[in-house]
């Protein structure tokens, strides 16, 4: 990931007492996929592309976690799905 931008919040609602926040945002990312022996086999090192992204983060109950976290608030991804994908360059 080269660059990430446009973050908003799109919505906030409860799941029973826990509440999750949808987050849309977009990333500039090289999409560059090797094989085993390190050959591409898709795009390149030069291979640029803006990614759009909307994940949806839920408050982990304070019960979840280990005692010395419980303290701070600790945010779970719970869904990312990619919207879509431009290619740059």
């Amino acid at each position: 990931i080269l660059h990430i931008s446009d973050a908003d919040v799109r919505e906030t609602k409860m799941l029973g007492s826990a509440p999750i926040i949808l987050v849309m945002f977009r990333t500039q990312e090289i999409h560059c996929i090797r094989d085993k022996e390190g050959q591409v086999t898709e795009g390149g090192q030069d291979s640029i592309r803006t990614v759009y992204y909307q994940w949806a983060m839920q408050l982990m109950d304070s019960d979840e976690l280990p005692e010395e976290e419980s303290y701070y608030a600790v945010w779970r991804l719970r869904e990312m799905h990619q919207l879509g994908v431009k290619a740059l360059i």
